[in-house]
């Protein structure tokens, strides 16, 4: 991982060049603005000037974390970027949380890419103590 540098700003027309990297749909400008501004946590990973890898989580400080985004650049996949970033989110809600607290991580992972965060310790849904993960796109008109 030469060259690779890890922060914590990234920008929301970065954000729509990831999510267009791995042929998600862009969100408009201002969204991802507003998204990035209210995003708890983020990491965002740069080769050089490029940014590359980022991810987000939204944590209420009390115990529900959610993780939002993990988004890697094809070409940099398989290379430890997106479980660095997994991990220092997760890392960063366990520090702001208090001695004794547990957290509970949530996200939705792209299809095909559970067994990434099955390494890192999640487990499908439904099982014996959770339910099935369920979602709703909604559009304001």
């Amino acid at each position: 991982m030469k060259d690779i540098t890890f922060s914590d700003r990234m920008t929301g027309e970065e954000y729509n060049e990831m999510r267009m990297s791995v042929d998600w749909r862009p969100i408009s400008g201002r969204q991802a603005d507003r998204g990035i501004e209210h995003t708890t946590f983020l990491i965002a990973a740069r080769c050089g000037e490029k940014i590359i890898g980022m991810g987000r989580v939204l944590f209420d400080f009390g115990y529900t974390a959610y993780i939002g985004d993990v988004i890697v650049a094809p070409q940099f996949q398989g290379k430890g970027i997106g479980r660095r970033i997994t991990q220092g989110l997760m890392d960063r809600v366990m520090e702001a949380s208090d001695p004794g607290d547990r957290i509970m991580f949530i996200l939705g992972a792209a299809k095909g890419k559970e067994g990434f965060y099955e390494k890192l310790g999640f487990k499908k849904r439904p099982n014996d103590f959770s339910g099935c993960g369920m979602s709703m796109w909604k559009m304001r008109e």
